[in-house]
Formats: C-alpha cells, sequence, structure tokens
C-alpha cells in the first residue's frame, strides 16, 4: 500500500516572536513547537506536544535538542496519532472544537489558534 503523504505548516504563534510556533495540518491547529528557557533542561531547550480536542498519551509530547528534531519528533507523533486514531474519531473532536469556538464570546484579537 503507497504510504499517504502528510503535509504539516507551522507558523510563529506571535509575528514577534521567532521561537514559538503553531503546526497546523489541513485546517486545523494540531500543536505546538517552542523553544523553553528552563535551565533544569539545558540539552532539551525545545518542546512539542500534539493538541486536538481528544484524551492525547504519553507519546504526543516531548522534548529535544533542536527545533529540527522537534519538527520531526512532532511528525512522527502526529503520523502515529492518525494512524492510531480513527478518522470518524477525529473528524467528530472537530466538530465538537468548532462548536465550543463558536458559543465562546467574540473578540477583536485572533486567537493563537485561528487560522492567519
Amino acid at each position: 500500500m503507497a504510504k499517504k503523504s502528510i503535509t504539516l505548516n507551522a507558523r510563529r504563534k506571535w509575528a514577534d516572536v521567532h521561537d514559538d510556533y503553531v503546526v497546523w495540518h489541513e485546517d486545523y491547529a494540531i500543536g505546538r513547537i517552542r523553544l523553553v528557557a528552563d535551565p533544569k533542561s539545558p540539552a532539551a531547550p525545545w518542546e512539542w506536544f500534539v493538541t486536538v480536542p481528544l484524551a492525547m498519551p504519553e507519546w504526543a509530547n516531548g522534548t529535544a535538542e533542536s527545533r529540527d528534531a522537534c519538527m520531526n519528533g512532532f511528525s512522527a507523533a502526529w503520523a502515529r496519532f492518525l494512524k492510531e486514531t480513527p478518522p470518524e474519531r477525529l473528524a467528530r473532536a472537530w466538530e465538537f472544537e468548532r462548536a465550543a469556538q463558536s458559543r465562546r464570546p467574540q473578540s477583536d484579537t485572533p486567537s493563537a489558534f485561528s487560522p492567519a
């Protein structure tokens, strides 16, 4: 069976912050990659996590020594998540998220997880 390609797009969460990204798949914000200023963990200053509106397993987050390594870890976790999660379950989670967003008060400030 042919392997399906997964396209991820990392965009800065804030325009003036260069080391904090929201990761997108299709039209959904699915996670975050960022540089963490943690003196307790100087060997792995980058962290990543998958954030979809479902209970996430322990392997859906991690740390790395570089942004590229973080992106690779995130990509591997997202591929695993898609493989282990039935498409209907993920579609239903997105439905719930859209319903919740439509009930939130509107603000002049765009959400960090809203499309740019």
